[in-house]
C-alpha cells in the first residue's frame, strides 16, 4: 500500500537531490508494518535504498518512477535484507515496501 504522505516526502526528496546535484539524503526512517521494518533509508534522483529485517512472512520493495513504471524487488522471507529500487535514467516519483504473510 503507497502512502500519500511517503509519496508526497519522496517527490520531495527526488527534487532536492535533484537541484543539490544528487546528493545522498535520508528518507523516511520506516514504512513499514507488522512483520518487517527497515532503517537507513538512503535516496537520490534515481534510486533508493534501505535495510530491511522480516521477522516472517515475505516483503519486497517497490518503486514508482516518473516514466510511469513501477519496479518491484523480489518477494524475500526471514532475515536482514537490502531492499531498494533503481529508476535508471528517470527520476523516483514514490518508494515503498510491502509485505504479506
Amino acid at each position: 500500500m503507497k502512502h500519500t504522505m511517503l509519496r508526497r516526502a519522496a517527490v520531495a526528496i527526488a527534487t532536492a537531490s535533484f537541484l543539490a546535484g544528487g546528493m545522498t539524503v535520508a528518507a523516511p526512517a520506516s514504512a513499514a508494518g507488522g512483520n518487517y521494518s527497515c532503517t537507513n533509508w538512503k535516496s537520490k534522483v534515481n534510486k533508493w535504498t534501505a535495510s530491511c529485517t522480516v521477522r516472517s512472512g515475505q516483503a519486497r520493495a517497490v518503486t514508482d518512477c516518473s516514466n510511469g513504471k513501477t519496479v518491484y524487488g523480489k518477494w524475500v522471507g526471514r532475515g536482514t535484507w537490502a531492499f531498494g529500487g533503481d529508476c535508471g535514467r528517470y527520476f523516483i516519483v514514490a518508494q515503498d515496501t510491502q509485505g504479506r504473510n
